[in-house]
């Protein structure tokens, strides 16, 4: 076969690029990822010199692709390799994570919720902050104070319900 020309090297790109392109999205699901190694794939194919003793130039190309596509899943497994080795980034003391406007947005916050949660009847309020504060189950909650289970999820309704309303007003 005779020494390729550049004309015959560019005719192959026209005529392969989609083609190599899509391959290797079928591979990748990214586009541009594809995109960058077929071009890779033709700029090797363009440098590399004598290529008299290759029989089929798109072979040969679609070749070099698939290596490019080899190297480009080793380096992603060294990369999610060393990530994963990566250690987690400490932080310091909470105290020093503090600013004086978080701590006040906080503590306003918190006092709309006390003052809305005032507004509610004493049961209520109970069983509010036994659910939300302590942790317990509503059946725990009916046990507790002896009231039905219905009383206890209704009241939570009303608690979250009022609570939303008032607490979107501000």
């Amino acid at each position: 076969m005779p020494f390729p020309t550049s004309q015959s090297l560019q005719e192959l790109y026209l005529d392969c690029r989609s083609e190599l392109e899509a391959v290797l999205f079928a591979r990748l699901r990214c586009r541009e990822t594809a995109a960058d190694l077929s071009q890779e794939a033709f700029v090797r194919l363009c440098r590399s010199g004598d290529l008299s003793q290759v029989g089929n130039l798109k072979a040969y190309l679609f070749r070099t692709a698939q290596n490019l596509l080899f190297d480009h899943y080793r380096s992603q497994n060294v990369r999610n390799a060393a990530i994963a080795d990566w250690p987690e980034p400490t932080l310091p003391d909470a105290p020093d994570l503090r600013c004086a406007e978080t701590v006040a947005l906080g503590e306003q916050a918190l006092d709309s919720l006390i003052g809305s949660l005032a507004q509610l009847s004493p049961l209520c309020q109970r069983i509010f902050y036994l659910n939300r504060f302590e942790g317990l189950k509503q059946r725990e909650i009916a046990e507790q104070l002896g009231i039905s289970v219905r009383t206890v999820e209704d009241n939570i309704k009303r608690a979250l319900l009022h609570c939303a309303q008032t607490l979107g007003q501000s």
